[in-house]
């Protein structure tokens, strides 16, 4: 695959990764309690789980990035 491809694909998974990460963390520190609220209305899934996922996505684009980055 060619590495451009995967440095971009890596560093947008990190940005869009990094937001959401920042966007749960600042719901939770404004709303203590949407721990427990979903993440979009019609999609039933918790803003805690949302927040971990984002958090390994962007923990995964990072190292992908840094790895291709150095070759």
């Amino acid at each position: 695959m060619n590495n451009k491809l995967v440095i971009t694909a890596s560093k947008t998974a990190f940005l869009f990764g990094l937001l959401i990460w920042l966007y749960v963390i600042a719901m939770q520190i404004a709303h203590p309690e949407s721990v427990s609220w979903t993440f979009v209305y019609w999609l039933p899934i918790r803003m805690d789980f949302v927040g971990e996922v984002a958090f390994v996505i962007l923990l995964v684009g990072f190292f992908v990035w840094q790895l291709n980055s150095k070759s």
